[in-house]
């Protein structure tokens, strides 16, 4: 029983340095982004490592499909630059916050115009 203990945990920590805090810095600064399609930036970004690379999410994180139903440009913008102050004025982020054990990364370094492009992306499909 405590070595199942002890391999959940650790996957639990795997997952968590796959996606954990920080990663926006190092990643927009290791591959310039500018320029490049939208799903360059969502592979680079390591988006697809939580949501999939489908987008149809995965039990790390949830899908991103249709998010133009509950998301503009700017608020999916003004999320990923900092998703815990928004996680914290929107109770349904709060939920899924709750749900997903993986935290959701700040992209708070990432360039404009990446996030431009990228969520421009995200909320067509």
């Amino acid at each position: 029983m405590k070595g199942i203990g002890i391999v959940v945990v650790s996957i639990i920590i795997a997952l968590g340095l796959g996606c954990g805090q920080g990663e926006d810095e190092y990643y927009q600064h290791a591959v310039d982004l500018t320029g490049q399609p939208p799903d360059v930036a969502y592979v680079a970004l390591k988006c697809a490592k939580c949501h999939g690379a489908d987008r149809q999410g995965q039990r790390t994180a949830p899908k991103l499909i249709d998010l133009k139903k509950r998301w503009t440009q700017d608020e999916l913008i003004a999320y990923l630059r900092d998703p815990k102050a928004v996680q914290a004025a929107t109770p349904r982020l709060s939920y899924m916050a709750e749900k997903y054990a993986i935290e959701m990364p700040a992209y708070a370094h990432t360039d404009d115009q990446v996030l431009q492009q990228l969520t421009a992306w995200l909320l067509k499909n």
